[in-house]
């Protein structure tokens, strides 16, 4: 299946991976931020946006093997870095395991290894109202994303195929990367909010803690749309990282 992809800017490649979302939009700020140092590829993933629905049962491993296929249209057999953030992350830890030329190192943003008794809890309301009363699921995800200091009612919340979401979400919470760690050799960057109401961030240390090559980056604000509204820190520490890591790519 074809999924849609973009590819802007220039410089060493890098993958964007989004959220539970899925959708190229989600990156929009950090690729007007970095686009001038790296080669940034963003992709709708399936049954999101311009990319058809399969109708299939999905798990990150799927997703991981989607994620994989767009590098390779983007970039050919060129290296990359992968940058994923919440579910986002989660695939980008099966493809830094991968053994199929995957990513040279990851970006993990507000993710996690897997599923605690909160986090577990949360997805599950989040499928009670979508089986329930589809109609608040956004309002709920709009009110825990955002910056509380920040909030407004008149925000618009991001209104998902319920169907889709709900296989997303099973998918998520079949996430086991806490098996993988013992295959990780590639430098990993995580990084986290404190005040994120969706993957907080003792879930994101956790997974740091689990990855043998990983340095952990927290923000004391942010919510869990960090990379949003935190853009210009969160590429000042991701493009600098990924910069010491390819002396091709530009300083700032």
């Amino acid at each position: 299946m074809s999924l849609h992809h973009e590819v802007t800017g220039t410089g060493p490649n890098v993958l964007l991976v989004s959220g539970l979302n899925g959708r190229t939009k989600f990156w929009a700020p950090v690729v007007d931020r970095l686009a001038d140092r790296f080669t940034l590829a963003t992709y709708d993933q399936r049954g999101c946006g311009r990319s058809p629905d399969d109708g299939a049962a999905w798990t990150i491993g799927t997703m991981a093997e989607d994620a994989a296929e767009v590098a390779k249209a983007a970039f050919g057999d060129a290296p990359y870095a992968v940058i994923g953030h919440s579910t986002g992350g989660a695939i980008a830890q099966l493809m830094a395991v991968s053994d199929r030329g995957g990513p040279h190192c990851t970006v993990l943003s507000g993710t996690l290894a897997r599923a605690d008794a909160y986090f577990e809890e949360l997805l599950q309301l989040r499928l009670s109202l979508l089986d329930r009363a589809p109609d608040l699921d956004p309002i709920l995800s709009n009110l825990l994303r955002c910056d509380p200091a920040e909030f407004s009612t008149g925000g618009t919340a991001i209104a998902l195929d319920t169907d889709v979401t709900i296989r997303r979400i099973r998918a998520l919470l079949g996430h086991r990367g806490y098996e993988l760690t013992e295959r990780w050799d590639i430098p990993a960057l995580v990084v986290a909010a404190e005040d994120d109401r969706i993957v907080p961030p003792h879930l994101s240390r956790a997974l740091a803690e689990l990855i043998p090559t990983a340095r952990f980056e927290l923000r004391r604000d942010g919510g869990h749309f960090f990379p949003q509204t935190r853009t210009d820190w969160f590429c000042e520490i991701v493009g600098d990282w990924m910069v010491s890591l390819d002396p091709t790519a530009r300083s700032r």
